[in-house]
């Protein structure tokens, strides 16, 4: 008869059987096996109190770590939004700033949309920049139709 582990030993296998998610099926198997006969066997010599778990938990080490041991890739760094959006929100700025020259006002509603409809990158960014050069060529559709209405 098996004795249910720790609860801090359990959160522990659990987080190691999600790491493993990417490994060979049988490696993965074979890793959580060993990983709880290993901590079977140290629980019952050194008894299961709070700090003899920590102290295994230690021994055993992150678990990204033996799930790299067991050959699943480690997970992709998160990245920053695309340069392409960053841009876009740039161009739309500088097209707000000079709302006279409409070109850049322009370019980023079509650049925004373009990005929006594709659905690539970093959809909030693209909506502000949407957002912004609208704004832009509001503000010079504004000017120029003041301008035809001050003059006539």
């Amino acid at each position: 008869m098996t004795h249910p582990f720790p609860p801090l030993v359990e959160a522990y296998l659990a987080d190691l059987d999600r790491a493993l998610e990417g490994a060979d099926p049988r490696e993965r198997s074979e890793t959580l096996a060993a990983v709880r006969e290993h901590t079977r066997e140290a629980l019952a010599l050194r008894g299961s109190d709070d700090d003899a778990v920590r102290h295994l938990l230690e021994e055993l080490g992150p678990v990204d770590s033996i799930a790299a041991a067991a050959g699943t890739p480690a997970p992709a760094p998160a990245s920053g939004p695309p340069l392409a959006d960053t841009l876009l929100v740039a161009l739309s700025v500088v097209s707000l700033v000079l709302f006279i020259v409409p070109l850049f006002a322009v370019g980023t509603v079509v650049w925004a949309g373009a990005r929006l409809r594709a659905a690539a990158g970093d959809r909030s960014r693209q909506k502000t920049a949407l957002v912004i050069g609208v704004v832009a060529l509001v503000a010079f559709l504004a000017v120029l139709v003041s301008h035809y209405v001050a003059t006539a």
